[in-house]
């Protein structure tokens, strides 16, 4: 297994300055948050061209581009303005070499079949330009009930696994293993409490994510992908700086593993 970070943790920096600190710090990629702020990629194929000069200066790993899409928005097809926006996502990660592209399934409990039909298309366009999309474990899809009923309406969705959202959520990571073993294809890693009913973000060993039980378990499954450190400094800008906090779970991670 190889670690990176997502670039959630640099709402301050430009995309140079948070592919520096992922080669100073010695990680091996970065997790590039593609929205339409712009702040570290914007959804938009072709990539521009300086850009692209820059990822390929700094010959470090994209393994993934964490994108904002619902699948569950995809209504009309390849009509749709949201199956046009996944164009290019897909296309833009296909371009800087990444192998997967994060979204979310949306409104599951409202319109399950939406979220599969969605995934289906979407994947089945990707796959022409060897890209997996991968569901994160978020919103509605941390519930392990509503993951199992993904499941039982279709076998094909790939996952990134986040099991701090599963654990908020009220579930556990032992019971989402179960259903997800074998689908995930990147992880998200990060540590929390909750005080007053609000999850705050703590550094690795210091909450209730058991993260030496879920690096076992992906070890034993034979998972060989990325654990990505999702420090949500972007929407959390109290938290600590990356600079601090990612050495410690970098080191904590390496000890694991």
């Amino acid at each position: 297994m190889r670690l990176c970070f997502t670039s959630l943790a640099y709402p301050e920096l430009g995309l140079a300055e948070v592919l520096e600190r992922a080669v100073t710090m010695g990680f091996d990629g970065v997790e590039l948050r593609v929205a339409d702020d712009g702040v570290h990629l914007k959804p938009v194929s072709p990539i521009p061209r300086q850009q692209l000069e820059l990822l390929k200066s700094y010959n470090l790993p994209v393994p993934v581009l964490s994108s904002y899409l619902r699948l569950s928005e995809i209504h009309s097809g390849e009509k749709s303005p949201v199956f046009s926006l996944g164009n290019n996502l897909v296309k833009l990660a296909a371009e800087i070499g990444a192998s997967g592209l994060r979204v979310y399934g949306g409104e599951f409990p409202k319109s399950p079949e939406a979220v599969v039909n969605g995934y289906k298309l979407l994947a089945r366009m990707a796959g022409d330009y060897g890209v997996k999309i991968l569901i994160e474990t978020h919103d509605h899809l941390a519930d392990t009930s509503n993951i199992a009923e993904l499941l039982r309406l279709s076998d094909e969705p790939l996952f990134l696994y986040d099991p701090a959202n599963i654990i908020f959520a009220g579930g556990s990571h032992g019971e989402a293993f179960k259903l997800l073993a074998g689908r995930i294809c990147h992880v998200h890693l990060k540590d929390f409490v909750v005080r007053e009913g609000r999850r705050v973000f703590t550094p690795p060993g210091e909450g209730v994510v058991p993260l030496g039980e879920i690096v076992s378990d992906l070890k034993r499954s034979g998972y060989t992908g990325y654990i990505s450190v999702e420090w949500e400094r972007f929407w959390h800008r109290d938290l600590p700086s990356g600079d601090y906090i990612l050495p410690l779970y970098r080191d904590h991670l390496r000890r694991l593993l």
